[in-house]
């Protein structure tokens, strides 16, 4: 077999069937018991199946298991060799992971054939198309027909072709003369509407070197950033935790809507290739039940770390939210009742194509919903590097202001409360020779003098093992005062932490982000239960990022200090500040080493280990198969 990419081709399963008598009682039982079944190919038939197969039989899905206990599994004397497939591609009756033929048309088939006396067996035209679904799709230049870039004359001598070429004349589907080329052939099952859609074909690439060339040199029209969610009928009772999940990661919701229960079955036979199963988890999320359209106007270009994510994905993003989803509908569930909640697009292209099959009259609107949005996106000056790290709100990029560099934060769409707070903490912070200053402010960016950051330089000591320093008493002590002088404003600095901190040579300490700066309850005179050190109360009403309310100053300021919080909440000589740090930065050190230590534990063995704490804060068979007796 071939090689793909990213695999090797897998043949279908092969079931047997006891010669001209065994399959004359295999057609006559499947229609006594009511199966839905088509025979593609069968002994007799006068044009031969190219890949050597005597009997091809489609079967509905719930029949699956009565088809197959009908067939023998070992071949015998005198058997009749059958490929099995089911419509919806079911484990065992799939062809290269996915359905055989695309589910609709498959559907179509089994129900035309249900007026038919045994055997019920496809018609010339029904033969021909399901003939080219697995040259073009299923075997791409492995069928031996030729591409636009490599016809010549021999390839005519493709039994893929020849049968092809036989049965078009019997039926006269398509008028002559027609290219037997893997690109014509294409364009007229796409026309007939049999070819898969492209995340099928995404799937497909994987052993089919010809789509997957045909995928990366397709030039469709769309708008970058867009992406569809289609959340399972299990997923639906925390939809609301699951738009959450989408803003959190700086994806808005374009266009939302439920998928009503008659439009489910046809979304899902055009969708994912047919196939809505368990996969790897123990239960299925069940049929796609509700629409989410989302646009992210910074996607994440950088290659998809995710489990089954493929080259075509454009949004790394999108795979990151995916598996957020999954963990918050499976959490708090038996293992046993674990499933996959939510199915996605891999790419803008893809996301249209659900969209027009989903909602139609909505393509056009999000389309250029979306585009306009990336225009309005755009940096107001000349780039010169993107200094972005998440990006959840605002890109940060390094700019030519004038002749001179600047830092511009560009914020997303919706997120323009982001950008008030930060002029709001210049305004009240003029007197902070810390504070960094603002040289634009626009409808949707900011403009920052840019510094030289040298913060690394200050950070002395540095214990073993830990990639930073602590930061100097002199500039804990600037960090209290900003705090502080806050706080005796009415405002909170939540998610304030040294990351947020550089210091540049000529201009001293600057703090350069006060996104989430909040009004608290009351003007404070202290520094206990600033939201910087202490969790945010639940009852807080503005925005709390999830980092604040896990012991933040434990997991943030601790080895930038090295002391314990309560000696960073009042004023202490420094001689016992620097005699506290010592203790700590052994405690820091010991920490680090036993970490280090069960990793390189963990490397040698590959078995897990435990994990080291914190530093602590002080204070099936042929059984019944129809066979001739040997």
């Amino acid at each position: 077999m071939a090689r793909g990419p990213r695999g090797k081709r897998r043949a279908p399963r092969h079931y047997y069937v006891a010669g001209q008598a065994g399959f004359d009682r295999l057609a006559e039982t499947l229609a006594e018991r009511g199966v839905d079944h088509l025979f593609l190919h069968w002994p007799g038939a006068e044009v031969a199946w190219p890949s050597g197969e005597e009997v091809v039989l489609l079967v509905v899905d719930d029949g699956l298991p009565q088809a197959a206990a009908l067939l023998g599994t070992t071949a015998r004397s005198g058997d009749l060799r059958c490929t099995l497939y089911s419509v919806g591609g079911l484990p065992g009756s799939d062809r290269n992971k996915v359905a055989y033929l695309p589910v609709r048309r498959a559907r179509e088939l089994l129900a035309a054939a249900r007026a038919q006396p045994a055997p019920r067996l496809a018609s010339d035209a029904e033969r021909l198309m399901a003939l080219s679904v697995e040259a073009v799709y299923h075997l791409g230049l492995a069928s031996g027909l030729a591409s636009e870039s490599a016809i010549g004359d021999g390839y005519m001598a493709s039994p893929h072709a020849s049968a092809i070429k036989a049965l078009n004349a019997r039926c006269g589907l398509w008028p002559p003369p027609i290219r037997l080329d893997l690109e014509s052939l294409d364009g007229l099952l796409g026309e007939a509407g049999w070819a898969p859609l492209s995340d099928t074909v995404e799937k497909l690439s994987a052993v089919n070197p010809w789509l997957k060339l045909r995928l990366q040199v397709s030039t469709q029209d769309v708008a970058p950033g867009l992406a569809v969610y289609l959340i399972r009928e299990r997923g639906l009772e925390r939809l609301d935790g699951l738009r959450e999940v989408l803003v959190r990661n700086g994806f808005d919701v374009l266009h939302e809507a439920p998928i009503s229960g008659e439009q489910r079955d046809e979304v899902a036979d055009l969708i994912r290739g047919g196939n809505w199963g368990r996969g790897p988890y123990p239960t299925s999320g069940g049929l796609p039940a509700y629409l989410l359209v989302t646009h992210d106007v910074y996607p994440d270009l950088s290659p998809s770390k995710a489990s089954g994510a493929s080259e075509l994905v454009d949004n790394a993003r999108v795979f990151t939210v995916k598996e957020q989803m999954r963990r918050l509908v499976n959490r708090g569930q038996p293992t046993s009742q674990h499933c996959n909640p939510v199915h996605s697009s891999d790419n803008a292209m893809q996301a249209v194509e659900y969209l027009g099959i989903v909602a139609p009259e909505r393509v056009d609107e999000v389309v250029a919903c979306a585009r306009q949005r990336n225009a309005a996106f755009a940096s107001p000056y000349p780039v010169l590097a993107d200094l972005s790290k998440h990006a959840r709100r605002a890109k940060v990029e390094l700019i030519d202001f004038h002749g001179r560099w600047a830092i511009c934060k560009t914020f997303r769409p919706g997120r323009e409360r982001f950008l008030e707070r930060e002029v709001k903490a210049r305004e009240l912070g003029s007197s902070l020779p810390e504070v960094s200053r603002i040289l634009e402010i626009g409808s949707h960016y900011l403009v920052f003098e840019w510094y030289e950051n040298s913060l690394p330089s200050i950070l002395s000591p540095k214990p073993l093992f830990y990639p930073h320093g602590l930061l100097p008493i002199w500039a804990i002590e600037r960090l209290r005062a900003i705090i502080l002088h806050y706080r005796q404003l009415g405002y909170e600095c939540i998610d304030f932490n040294p990351h947020n901190v550089i210091y540049d040579p000529c201009k001293g300490l600057k703090v350069i982000d006060f996104e989430f700066l909040q009004p608290g309850d009351q003007e404070q005179d202290t520094l206990k239960g600033n939201y910087a050190w202490y969790p945010v109360p639940d009852t807080f009403p503005g925005d709390i990022p999830p980092t604040t309310q896990r012991r933040p100053y434990l997991r943030r300021w601790l080895t930038y200090t090295g002391l314990p919080r309560f000696m960073c909440l009042y004023s202490f000589p420094r001689p016992v500040l620097v005699v506290v740090r010592r203790i700590t930065l052994v405690a820091i050190t010991l920490a680090g080493v036993r970490r280090m230590g069960w990793r390189k534990l963990r490397r040698m063995t590959g078995k897990s280990m435990p994990r080291a704490k914190p530093v602590q804060e002080v204070g099936r068979s042929g059984a019944g198969s129809l066979r001739s007796p040997q």
